[in-house]
């Protein structure tokens, strides 16, 4: 028999003896994973579908079927890891550390305050605020987003939330200007 590439491939021997001889890899794979009993099998089982579906296109099934298997395993600890994540979290926790949102009209004057306040913010200025506290973005992401180094957005938004405060505290009839 002559693979598509010229080589030859080895006469195919029985599922049985493969598996026999490979078994030992396999269980060693799944040990070092720490898949549990109940869920190696159906790992397995898995593997070995997926083997059946694609055996003409298996050039070493030993190595094929033990890799498959790690891949396999990795995926299913992450899915463990995800599932976790998803229990941690109760939905009616959730609920409550929901903040309650103001009417849709005391939110208006809300906005309006806001950019009667920041209206004497240059336009970098606005920008950082916006990204840092409208998004919710980080500071690195911030600085990558406007092309600065984390350390100057720090800077930034600080310099400008001091200044925010300064005409928060003015008089109306000061101004808004420092």
């Amino acid at each position: 028999m002559i693979h598509p590439d010229n080589s030859p491939l080895p006469e195919s021997e029985p599922l049985e003896e493969i598996l026999a001889r490979v078994r030992f890899r396999l269980k060693r794979v799944l040990k070092n994973y720490s898949i549990p009993v109940q869920e190696a099998e159906d790992l397995l089982q898995e593997t070995l579908l997926d083997a059946l579906q694609q055996w003409s296109s298996i050039r070493h099934l030993e190595s094929w079927l033990c890799g498959t298997l790690r891949f396999k395993c990795a995926k299913y600890w992450k899915r463990q890891r995800i599932e976790r994540r998803l229990q941690v979290v109760d939905p009616s926790l959730l609920e409550d550390l929901c903040k309650p949102q103001p009417p849709a009209q005391e939110q208006g004057d809300l906005v309006a305050d806001l950019r009667r306040l920041t209206r004497g913010l240059a336009k970098r200025h606005r920008a950082v605020l916006w990204l840092r506290f409208g998004l919710g973005l980080s500071t690195d992401e911030v600085a990558q987003q406007l092309g600065y180094c984390p350390a100057s957005i720090r800077k930034l938004t600080g310099r400008t939330l001091s200044r925010l405060r300064r005409w928060a505290a003015a008089k109306p009839d000061d101004g808004a200007s420092s």
